[in-house]
This record gives C-alpha cells, structure tokens and sequence, in this order.
C-alpha cells in the first residue's frame, strides 16, 4: 500500500505524551491529598486548580554547559487559619523542582542527558492458571497498589488463600470472617464437596470465630479481633494502601458480575473473594477459560509520567507529615508569644526535589541516553524494559516470558531485542505503535467494507484485546484502484483471526494493516531486503546500527528504506522549522527566520523566489506583519558515549524553509536525512586466509582519503578546594618532574589550550601537602622548614592521544571544578570492527596498499574483500542483494527506496529490480561486464598484483558500511606490573584497573598441545600467584642470577583449604611425603 508517508507518526509521541498528562492532570491529582489539613488550631487549605509553573532557570543548552539540572519549580496556593482566624490567604508557596522535558523527550540531569525507559507490567486484575506439572489450579487478584491476593486448589483438593507471602490460609475460614454465612458460601460454590477438611473448617460457626482462628495463621501474638479486622482493612480496604485501579476493577468486573451488577469502587470488596473463589472451582473442573499471562491485553506499559506519578504517591505522606511538625512549632512559638514566624516556609520543598534527584540517579529505569547517533538515540527512548519496581527478576525469567507471542504483532517488533542474559526482556516498539492513556499497546489498521478500504476514515488503533475476533488482513494484499482488495469476494486468502493463521474470503476481512513494515521497529525498518535475511542476523543488524560512529565525511546510503527522514527529525541530531518562512541572515552560530503572518505560501523554493517575495517583505517591513525568530546552533560538545557532535545549517540566505522541513544537520545525518556510513565498493572474495572467521581485509585509501575517519572527544574532571590551608595546590611546579613533562602546562599549572599530547602527559599539574607521622620526617621537616609535596597531577590515560579543545573551570561556593576536553581524530585501522546492515560484521585484519587490491575492468580499485563463506550458513542474502543494486544506482547515478516486505505477491521481484538495474546500467554506460547472464550479479575481476584475471567471477557491488564504536584502541591493553587480588593474589582485570590478560583454559590447551611445559609453568606461578618467587624474579634479573625455581601458586593453597571445610582431608606432600605446612615460608 502507498500510504506509509502519512501514517509515519512522530516516534517520540508517547514519550511527550505521557508527561504532559502528568504535567496538567497527575501532578494535580496527588497535590488534592494536601487540599485541606486539620491540625490542632491550624487549618491549612491548597486551591490545586491554581498551581503555577515557572520557567526554568537555565536553558536546556546552559544546563548541559554548567552541569545543572533542567527543571521547572513549582508553586501551589497555599491559605493558612489559626483558631478561625485568616493569616495567609493565597500565598505561593514553592513545593518542590520537577525535572522537565526536553522537546526531544530527554531530561539534563547535573549536566547529562538522561532518558526514562518504558516499563512493561503485568495489568491489574483476575488470572486463572493451571500447573500441570504440580497439579495444581490458582487464581490470582493482582492490584494497581497493595497486597496481592493468591487462592489456590492444591493437588489434595485443598482451598486455600495466600495474602503476599504469608501463611496458608484455609479459603472457608477467610470467607467467613469478611462476613459470609455458611448458607451463603455452599450456595455460591456448588463444587465446595469436592474439597477436602470441610467439615473441620465449618465447625466454625461465626464470624467472631473465623476472626480469631484467622489470627492464628497471620500473626503468632495474642488472639485480639480488632487486630485481625485492622489487618483485613488495611490489607483491602484502605484507599490509600490498596487500589485496584480502573483496570483491575473492570477486568475483575468483567469476569465475575453481570454488567447490571458491575461495581466502581477501587478497593477489594468481599463479594470479590467469592465471586473468585467461585470461578476457581468451575475453572477447575474446564469450566472456565484460562488467562494467557503473555498476551500483551494482560500486560500493560508505565511511562515515564506514571512512574513520576508513583514518585510523588510515595512522599505526599511524608510532605504531609513535615506540614503537621512544622504546625507543632509555630504552636509552641504561639504559646511562647515568639513572634518570628515565617508561615510562608510550612511545606519543605525539598522533599520532592530530593526524591525526583534520588530516581533519576539510582532507579535502573533512568539511563544515561546512548548518544552515538540518532537512531541509537531513538531506539533507547523507545524501548521496553521488564526490570524495574513491580516487574520481573531476571533470574526467574522463563523462556515463555521470553519468547515472541503472537499478540505482538504490529505492537513489539519480533526481532530487535538484547543479545544473551536479556534476550526477549529489553523490547523494542513497532514502527507505527501507539501507548493508550490505560498503558496498553496499540496498532493501526485501515477499516474494510466489503472489500472497500475506507482510506477517508483514517486510523484505526487497536489494542490486543480489541483485536479479538476480527478478521485482519495483511498489508501485503494486492490492491486494484489504491481502494479494493484485488482477489475476488469469494477467493481465499491467509488472514489472522484471534492470533492464528486462517483460510477464509477476502469479503469477510474487517480490518487491513497500514503497511506490510508496521510489524517491526524503526531499526529493523532500515534494513533493505529485510524479507530476504534471516532473523538472527536481522537482530545483529538491527544492533549494530546503534553502534555505528557518525564519520568525519558523511555519506547517504544508495539504498533506504523511507524512514531515515523521520528518523532525522525526530531526533536531537535536527532541527526543524515550527512555521514556515524565509532565511533572513545565517552564521556559522544562528540563523534568523522572517515569519509572516499573512496566509503561508508554502509553494515557493529557492528557485521560485521573484520580485512578488521582496515587494511582500517591503510590505511587511511597513506594516509590521511579520516576526524575526532566532535558532541557536547548538555548539561542539562530548556525548554521553564520547563521540564528537556538532550541528551546521544546510540551507542559503534567502531560502524558502516550510514547516516541519529540517534545516541543522546533526551528527549522523546530512541533508536532513540519517547518514551512518559510506557506500562502499566490495567484493566477495578469499584473499590468502587474511579474511578467515569473517576478518575483513581493507584498502588504504580509506585510511589515507578519511573515507572511515570518526571524532572522539574524552573529558578528565579534577576539583580543588579553596581554603586557607592551601594542602592541595594547582601548579606548574611539580616535584622531580622533568620540563618534557611541564613544557605544555600554563603557570596557574592547567595545559594550554591547542596544544597536542600523547601516552600519560600531564593536563593538570596538581601538588598535596603530605601529612607525615614519623617522628624523622617531623624532625627534619622542624630543622629545614619544608613540607614534603606529593605529586597528585591528572595525566591522560594510557595509549590516549589527542589535542587539547576546551578547558572548563566551574565554581561552586570553596569548590573548583577543573575539566579538560581532549578531542582525537582515528582513523581506521587494525583491529576496528566494521559491519554492514545485514548482521555481516568482522574485524580488520589486513590494509593492503591500493596497488596491491583486486580492481575491476574500469580500474577502479576493490575497496573492502568479504568472506564469501559468511553468507551461506548465516542466511542474511539481503546483502547481495543490496551490493548488486548499490553497483547499479553508483553507475546510473540513482538511489532507491526499497520497502521491507513490499512483495506483493511476487516472490522474485527483488531479482528481477536487481536483475533489470544492472541490465539497465549495462545498457547506458557501455559496460558489457556489469551485467552477464550466464552469471548474473558476477564479474571477472583483475589481480592487483600480477594483473591477471581470476579464473572465476565474483559478486562485487557497493554495500553501505558502517564503523562501529567497538575500536581497538579502547580495547587494547598491555601490562608490566600492576594491582593484584586480594585473595587469589592473581592480577586484576579490566584496562580501566590497569589489569592483565587472562590467560584462561583455551589458552592452556594451546600450550599444552605444544608442550610448552615450561612457559605454562611461568604463567601459573612466577607470572602470576607464587608471592615468594614473584619478588625474587626482579631480584634474579636485575643481578642476572638465575631465576628462582616456582613453588606452591597461592590460588592453590586457597583451593585446598576450600576442600579442607568440605571435610575432604587433602593435603601438599614434600618429596619425603612429609605434609608440607604452606603457610610456613
């Protein structure tokens, strides 16, 4: 169908959404708990329909700058009583600062950029399961808030409920103390004779009686019945420790009463305990449906204003609590005639403020936004995360939780999700999903009437449980006038009915899908040739375009797939135009946008401006009926992931820009549209073992042109307090330090600006005054009058080389704060992951110079050589397919649009664009060789070396490429000495600790299978763990003494003495079979 243009909504929507409802309407809702407040002789009342909102302090781009938090402060209208009498009316009083929303939908929190996941839940409400494996029937109640209640048949027959996770309790018994009668419970559960201990539980005959023995399985105090019906109130019946929800309530509605009987309150009442009690006794005996726990009606997503929401939920009570102490002192200051009272200070605005600074920096829901480029950037805002307060553990997560359901279609995409431990619990949105104001998942389809779509009627978006009993039809069916589905009335066609595939005909469907990609998400939809590639390798190609580095010289991809434009827009990379107008003046740091507000003429282009444009602004000019906006340029900053980002205008003085179009390219897109990598020419070929196990060999050009060349930006953060003592000091003057050392640092001991620096330079000189407490260094510090300095300067890490950007210096009150930005260009090299968008990635492993590269029958030199042996057992074809029609779009100079499952009934269209291309590419250049069709899609290539042809053909086209952020030079890692376990006294590991390599059991195999006896017994002792000898091995080398033989490594003796507590008697015998006391040296 044609009409993915229009329904491409705005990806970041649900995101704005749901903050702005708990902006207007949740906020509002938890503030109504403080309306009115009776303490003592005081009266506090809060008019909630008059709260106020101010501005931010700092701009979102100051925020960043100055590491500060972006929020609003919020004041509320507060009237304060004293025994009748009025002594504050309507005084504003700030309550607390809010973090606010960005356009783009992140936070600045302290200067980072920060993103709330979306969190996926089980919905409120009644389920019915059954366990086969323990034969047993369970009914679970689950609430919006408050304790869950679990009934349960066991495979004895036995009735029980469970309330949390305390004691069983026996179902009757609870019945009849919330108040049913022993008529009234054999009455509503017909089936009560097949369970067993009935006749036990009934010789309770009151409700005084049930209380008492209900006490005995709650609580192991006292018997007292007023502490039984506290429990049962609080557990069930307060409104404030106990809701339903209006989820809960009608799904519980919907399974137990008739609609007449259907009830509105949020709390449990007790006909609900035994309207369940009754379904479970017919759900045991298959008179019930089951409830699917995966279906997506049965789950549902917190957003970010909900989880806000939930926040304020959990410390209004303690706001209320700090308003009645502070009540308790004015009283006092009242009786005591002390007149200074400040009224205006009764609510502590730093509660709330505090509490919102807590979650967004220790709640796993708040992350760090992955800034390495748009796409990453989007994908992470809309992502699904199943961790998190009320959702699952990681550990107890089974594979059905896991695994794809067939609800998901249209809603969660069937490939992008986490690789290993999170596999199928991070999910990613569709590309056209939607999140309803009751949190469920939505999917839009176009409405079907006797095979009319009904395109005039618009949207309609349709939950998992909505979707029940339709027939829905795919967007792939062929359609004749763009309105009527091809097939006729009475033809069969494959359509979904109630989550399953079935046969029926094409006048029965209700509904069509609004395209054949709305079934995955924006990072699969950039794959071409999707269909051709199998889902595993999608789900790495999906991956790993999030991990693409934006390059220094961008390229737009020969082949897309329509959404890189929205992609654009939607992220923090663009800006786009909120109203049309002309480009009145531009600089490398804003631009100016002349609006006028007469009716827009949004025809005109740059081409199309004449005399009728300059005589309107001359009007205008006169009239003044027109508006100059400002756009800023956001300037050259770090992310989060230490990439390089910078903004520049892609449009002329004088251009016509409409609404919505984009005119600041950010990194990662050009010309308003998403630019990853570079159309690269390659081919399919084995080139002397160099590309084995999908290693990459590569052509030097790309490093000498800066054809795979990205920016990196590293930021080192030191600070100093400013105090009389002066024991830390900022200098030039460091200790035993050499002037090759000092040469770059200014004076006041900071490096200059500009200047280059490599493996572990000094960038800030930094001296401490060190507190000695021998009684020698005090006598000869008391003789010669000086302090001992220690150096404490910040040197950049090791293999680290850069040029010095941008120094910052922040203070706060004593406190400076000192921050060095050092920015690297790399370039490509050894080591560096490279991959394509199919999932086909591999490391480099040979630059050979471009004389040497394999060239075609033009010249043209082979820019990267692929292992043709990565494609056939990973079944990701859509790479050929893309390389072939890439070779054919570089020679007719023309791009393509290529929709994932846009087939249309027609099996081998995508070979027949290919095939017609290259036919086509053949035909205007004079090429013969582009296209042969005894081989089609293959050439006979040249040796670069010897000039030859190679005996056989090979597949070679333009692939778009993409560099990833997995660079060897983060990774690489060498070690002379370093810090050791504590235990095991083996070396550490991680780069970032100064660690060593570990040489694991693979590795001892190798030397095993060379009988290298002697090399491993150096890596497991003297190299490693044998304390005594690693000491004397320096020793040995320094006087070249022969090197001490190796004893007992200590990772051994912590071995043995963990058998020794498992009572296993084991033990190290000298060569006298003497047991040799290892703790002895």
């Amino acid at each position: 169908m044609n009409n993915e243009k229009k329904i491409l909504s705005d990806l970041i929507k649900t995101q704005r959404k749901s903050y702005q409802e708990f902006i207007q309407k949740g906020f509002k809702e938890e503030i109504k708990k403080l309306s009115r407040i009776k303490y003592y002789n005081f009266e506090l009342k809060i008019d909630f329909n008059n709260i106020k909102y101010k501005k931010p302090k700092n701009s979102l781009q100051e925020c960043i700058l100055k590491n500060k938090t972006y929020s609003i402060p919020i004041f509320i209208p507060v009237s304060v009583k004293y025994k009748r009498t009025l002594v504050l009316k309507n005084k504003y009083i700030l309550v607390g600062e809010i973090p606010f929303m960005s356009e783009k939908g992140t936070f600045v929190i302290n200067g980072n950029t920060r993103v709330i996941i979306n969190q996926i839940i089980r919905s409120p409400g009644i389920y019915l399961e059954k366990n086969k494996k323990e034969n047993t029937t369970i009914g679970t109640i689950i609430p919006n808030q408050g304790s869950w209640l679990i009934i349960k048949i066991n495979k004895y027959k036995e009735l029980f409920a469970r309330i949390d996770k305390r004691k069983k309790i026996p179902i009757l018994i609870l019945l009849q103390a919330i108040g049913f009668s022993k008529k009234k419970i054999l009455y509503n559960i017909k089936h009560i004779n097949k369970i067993e201990n009935k006749k036990k539980t009934f010789e309770v005959n009151s409700v005084k009686k049930a209380l008492l023995k209900l006490n005995e399985y709650i609580s192991e105090q006292e018997t007292n019945i007023i502490n039984v019906r506290k429990f049962l109130f609080t557990k069930f019946l307060d409104k404030t420790k106990y809701d339903l929800g209006e989820i809960g309530r009608n799904k519980l509605n919907k399974r137990i009463y008739k609609y007449r009987f259907w009830r509105n309150k949020r709390i449990l009442q007790p006909e609900d305990i035994l309207g369940i009690t009754k379904k479970l006794t017919k759900f045991q005996n298959n008179e019930e449906n089951s409830d699917d726990i995966d279906d997506l009606k049965n789950k549902r997503i917190r957003q970010t204003g909900e989880l806000m929401q939930n926040l304020i939920k959990l410390n209004i009570v303690e706001v209320i609590k700090t308003i009645k102490e502070k009540l308790d002192l004015f009283e006092e200051k009242l009786i005591n005639k002390n007149a200074k009272i400040d009224i205006s200070k009764i609510i502590n605005p730093y509660i709330l403020t505090n509490c919102f600074k807590k979650f967004f920096a220790t709640n796993q829901l708040s992350q760090l936004m992955e800034e390495i480029n748009p796409i990453s950037e989007l994908t992470h805002k809309r992502k699904i995360n199943s961790f998190g307060i009320g959702a699952i553990d990681r550990k107890k997560a089974n594979l059905n939780i896991r695994k794809i359901h067939p609800s998901q279609y249209g809603r969660i995409c069937p490939i992008e999700t986490a690789e290993g431990k999170n596999a199928g619990l991070i999910l990613s949105l569709s590309k056209d999903s939607n999140i309803n104001a009751k949190g469920f998942i939505e999917t839009p389809f176009y409405k079907v009437i006797k095979r009319k779509i009904m395109f005039k009627n618009g949207l309609y978006y349709i939950s998992a449980e909505q979707e029940t009993n339709e027939i829905l039809a795919p967007g792939d069916v062929a359609i004749i006038k763009k309105k009527y589905i091809l097939n006729s009335k009475n033809d069969k066609i494959l359509l979904r009915k109630n989550q399953t595939f079935i046969e029926k005909k094409t006048k029965k469907i209700n509904y069509i899908t609004s395209s054949p990609n709305q079934i995955i998400s924006i990072g699969t939809g950039l794959i071409p040739f999707l269909e051709h590639n199998d889902a595993n390798r999608a789900l790495m190609g999906s991956n790993m375009q999030r991990q693409a580095v934006p390059l220094l010289f961008k390229e737009i991809p020969i082949l897309k797939t329509g959404i890189e434009e929205r992609i654009a827009k939607d992220s923090e990379s663009t800006i786009s135009a909120n109203k049309s107008g002309l480009v009145k003046d531009i600089t490398n740091k804003k631009i100016l946008l002349e609006i006028s507000y007469e009716k827009e003429n949004t025809k005109y282009t740059t081409k199309t401006l004449t005399k009728k444009i300059k005589t309107k602004q001359k009007m205008n000019k006169l009239t003044k009926n027109y508006e100059i906006i400002k756009h800023v340029i956001e300037k050259e900053k770090k992310t989060n992931q230490n990439t390089f980002f910078k903004q520049k205008f892609f449009v002329k003085k004088n251009e016509w820009i409409k609404k919505g179009q984009s005119f600041i390219d950010g990194s990662g897109t050009l010309l308003g549209e998403l630019a990853l990598g570079k159309n690269i020419l390659i081919a399919y070929m084995p080139y002397k073992g160099y590309n084995f196990e999908d290693a990459i060999v590569i052509n030097k050009r790309l490093v000498d042109e800066n054809i795979l060349t990205s920016i990196h930006i590293k930021k080192y953060k030191t600070f100093i307090i400013n105090n009389e003592t002066e024991e830390e000091k900022i200098t030039k003057f460091i200790p035993n330090a050499t002037i090759k050392v000092i040469k770059n640092l200014n004076k006041n001991g900071l490096i200059k600006l500009g200047c280059y620096i490599n493996n572990e330079n000094i960038i800030i000189g930094k001296i401490k005054k060190t507190k000695l407490t021998s009684i020698k260094f005090k006598l000869l510090t008391a003789i010669f009058g000086k302090n001992v300095l220690e150096d404490n300067s910040i040197k950049i890490n090791k293999g680290i080389k850069g040029i010095i950007t941008k120094i910052k210096v922040i203070k706060k009150k004593s406190i400076y704060s000192i921050i060095v930005y050092v920015t690297e260009e790399r370039k490509v090299k050894l080591g560096d992951k490279v991959a394509g968008r199919h999932g086909n990635k591999g490391i480099i492993s040979k630059i050979l110079p471009k004389e040497d590269m394999p060239y075609l029958q033009d010249g043209r030199t082979i820019d990267m050589l692929l292992n043709p042996l990565g494609i056939p057992s990973r079944m990701n074809v859509g790479q050929i397919f893309e390389s072939l029609l890439g070779l054919a779009g570089s020679n007719l100079k023309e791009r393509y649009k290529i929709t994932p499952f846009s087939t249309n009934h027609n099996e081998n269209i995508s070979k027949e664009i290919v095939y017609n291309k290259l036919f086509e590419a053949r035909i205007k250049t004079g090429k013969k060789w582009l296209f042969n069709a005894n081989h089609p899609g293959k050439m006979i290539l040249l040796d670069g070396e010897t000039g030859n042809n190679y005996t056989q053909p090979i597949s070679i086209g333009y692939a778009y490429m993409l560099k990833l952020i997995h660079l060897v030079e983060d990774k690489i890692n060498a070690r002379l000495t370093g810090p050791y376990s504590l235990i095991l006294k083996q070396p550490i590991r991680g780069k970032a600790r100064n660690g060593g390599q570990r040489f694991g059991e693979m590795e001892v195999w190798a030397l095993e299978g060379f009988g290298a006896a002697f090399i491993l017994q150096e890596l497991l002792t003297i190299k490693s763990d044998d304390l005594t000898n690693r000491s004397k091995l320096l020793y040995s080398l320094i006087k070249s003494k022969q090197i001490p033989e190796p004893s007992i490594p200590e990772s051994l003796k912590t071995l043995i003495l963990e058998m020794q507590c498992l009572c296993l008697n084991i033990n190290i015998y000298s060569k006298n079979k003497k047991i040799k006391n290892f703790f002895m040296n």
